[in-house]
């Protein structure tokens, strides 16, 4: 027997050998094959993933209900301001090459949301509890982190709903009845997930972590988004109604911090070392008053 061959039968054997000896230990000759090839497929199905297309698709429908339930605020300077910084901010993020787009919704309430495809907004509420555009530049990291990580599409992949095979976007964008009704479907799960409930703690971690960083990329102090965080720790004994709703969807401000904390000190980040322009978000704020 040549060396070649030598190799390839021990190779064979280690992979093969483990299997038999479990087969025999645990009389599992007379397993049906065909059992074993559906379960692989059900398996492949499970992990069936969402095309670009299709996370667009889902994601323009939960931006027009998050507009149509909260309103949008429809004000020049502001949107282009976070616009501005919010897609300089994406072009440092895991996913550069989908188009995002910020908008902000016409509430008190406290809070920040990120639908698929790249559709993010803020909350009126949200800007008067920002002192720097480190702190808001964190923010919108935060949110551009939650859709490179595809957090949302995540969840729905795991569905029984998603699993109906039916696609719901196509090359001309043309929807047909059942693809439309799969994709109200999805929505309605999407914003259960996003709104209702919200995202689970490591999510939400994930998002902090990948934001700093992103941040810092661009050249804001990484503690942008700490010290925003710190601000709401500091509420949060009595928070008001504009955030309640927030507290209860994420995990406890300390917790994220020391997150944070933990973060930086792997980074090497150390505070004031870049800037955060609490001056010049400053100046913009009392020339674009947020009402």
């Amino acid at each position: 027997m040549s060396k070649n061959k030598k190799v390839l039968k021990a190779l064979l054997f280690l992979v093969l050998a483990p299997g038999f000896i479990f087969a025999q230990k645990f009389d599992l000759k007379n397993i049906d094959t065909g059992e074993m090839l559906n379960a692989g497929k059900d398996l492949i199905k499970a992990v069936k993933p969402m095309s670009e297309d299709e996370e667009i698709a889902l994601g323009r429908e939960v931006a027009a209900r998050l507009a149509g339930t909260f309103g949008v605020w429809k004000d020049r300077a502001w949107t282009e301001r976070i616009n501005i910084i919010g897609r300089t901010l994406a072009l440092y993020s895991e996913r550069p090459d989908i188009k995002y787009r910020f908008a902000i919704l016409d509430t008190e309430e406290v809070n920040a949301y990120s639908a698929p495809g790249g559709y993010i907004f803020v909350t009126r509420g949200l800007l008067k509890q920002v002192k720097s555009e480190a702190e808001l530049a964190g923010v919108l990291a935060h949110e551009i982190g939650h859709i490179a990580k595809k957090h949302i599409v995540k969840e729905i992949q795991k569905s029984n709903l998603w699993q109906t095979g039916t696609r719901i976007a196509i090359a001309s964008g043309e929807l047909s009845s059942e693809q439309q009704k799969l994709l109200d479907s999805l929505t309605d799960q999407a914003w259960d997930t996003l709104v209702v409930k919200g995202l689970s703690k490591e999510d939400e971690y994930e998002a902090d972590r990948v934001g700093a960083i992103n941040a810092e990329k661009l050249g804001y102090d990484p503690y942008g988004l700490y010290n925003f965080i710190k601000n709401l720790e500091a509420l949060e004994s009595k928070p008001g109604d504009n955030l309640k709703h927030l507290l209860s969807t994420h995990p406890s401000p300390g917790a994220r911090l020391a997150g944070l904390e933990k973060l930086y000190q792997k980074q090497g980040f150390k505070q004031g070392a870049l800037p955060d322009f609490p001056q010049r978000y400053a100046k913009f704020l009392s020339r674009n008053p947020l009402k």
